[in-house]
């Protein structure tokens, strides 16, 4: 039984080949997993941040360098002076074109960049006389007419022009038009009128040289020279009662007074000379408007050694046309030129819808001749 018992066979597990083994799968835990992960989160987040970083520095830089380009091309369409012959702009998108910059191209560049030499020498400070300087705005504005060529003779021994605007005291919106001159006016203010304190307060605040216009009575007793004159009744004191209410109603701030008609009472040396003795009180002068030739306002004067003014040129507004009244101011500036000083007058309702605007535009031609503005105050010594 020994001999038939078989020993068990043990069964061998067969040679492994080392050579092709394949390597374990490696299993990471859940841990390792997540700090991985965190671990490229974190560098993919400072990739981006040092991205973005680079990046607005980039921006930066030709945020800064911008203008400065689109300064220069912009400079030279700028600063072009409008040409006599050029295209013609409306106002409005003149407006537009010098507030804003013109967008930048290569091609608009190179132009400008072409024509920047020339534009210098044009843009150079040189002396414009004043119909190249309306003409010039003219030409930006289709609308308005070039202004004709004045025959204004130049001025010699320092021709002085003194305008007087006579009879405000009616109407401030026409006394305003005389107001607005851009040179000294002497407005003179009728007294007892319906506007007369308000035209005299108009005169007062814009500066221009108030006085009062003494209604007086004329050789043609038929005229009636308006409220507050003095009559050929009167007696001195009558007289010199009535301009000091006269002068007070046209309130303070007034240099002087003239006379509103008044051949009959200018030519009496009594009674002007009533007239006189209020003007020396009060410290204001009296300019005669000589509206005869028999005046004895001189002779007045002279007893109370007094100087007086007189108007010494032609009437501006005797016709109402622009083309008259230009001629007389022809005349006044001949006077002018030969006794230095022309006082001449004008009036405010008669003339208001051509003088003043004849007066405004004849002005830079006027001072470019070397004429000289004042008012009588301002000759006064």
């Amino acid at each position: 039984m020994s001999a038939s018992k078989k020993k068990p066979v043990r069964r061998r597990s067969p040679a492994r080949k080392t050579a092709g083994r394949k390597k374990p799968k490696v299993q990471l835990k859940n841990s390792s997993v997540i700090a991985l992960c965190s671990v490229l989160a974190f560098l993919c987040g400072l990739l981006l941040f040092m991205n973005f970083m680079f990046a607005g520095r980039g921006s930066d830089s030709e945020k800064r360098h911008a203008p400065a380009v689109e300064a220069v091309s912009a400079k030279p369409s700028v600063s072009k002076p409008a040409e006599p012959d050029s295209e013609k702009v409306k106002p409005s998108e003149k407006k537009v074109s010098q507030l804003e910059a013109p967008a930048v191209n290569s091609d608009s560049g190179n132009q400008d960049k072409k024509n920047l030499p020339s534009e210098k020498k044009e843009s150079s400070n040189v002396s414009i006389k004043p119909q190249e300087r309306i003409a010039s705005a003219d030409n930006r504005n289709p609308v308005v007419q070039l202004p004709e060529k004045f025959n204004i003779p130049k001025a010699s021994a320092n021709a002085t022009l003194v305008f007087i605007i006579d009879d405000a005291g009616l109407s401030v919106e026409k006394t305003k038009k005389y107001t607005s001159l851009p040179f000294p006016v002497t407005i003179a203010v009728l007294p007892k009128l319906s506007h007369s304190k308000d035209c005299a307060y108009l005169v007062r605040s814009s500066g221009k040289e108030l006085i009062l216009h003494q209604p007086m009575q004329s050789l043609n007793v038929n005229l009636n020279p308006g409220p507050g004159a003095i009559t050929a009744d009167m007696g001195t004191y009558d007289i010199a009662r009535t301009v000091k209410e006269n002068l007070d109603e046209i309130g303070p701030g007034v240099k002087g007074m003239n006379n509103h008609e008044g051949s009959l009472i200018t030519s009496d040396q009594i009674k002007i000379g009533a007239v006189l003795e209020v003007c020396s009180e009060r410290g204001i002068y009296f300019l005669d408007s000589r509206t005869t030739a028999d005046t004895k306002a001189p002779q007045a004067a002279l007893e109370r050694d007094m100087a007086i003014f007189e108007k010494n040129a032609p009437y501006i507004d005797n016709v109402l046309t622009r083309e008259a009244m230009l001629k007389e101011i022809y005349g006044c500036l001949e006077v002018a030129n030969k006794k230095g000083t022309a006082i001449m007058i004008g009036h405010v309702d008669k003339s208001a819808n051509i003088l003043p605007a004849l007066l405004t535009e004849m002005y830079p031609y006027l001072v470019e001749k070397g004429y000289r503005f004042a008012t009588p105050s301002m000759l006064k010594k």
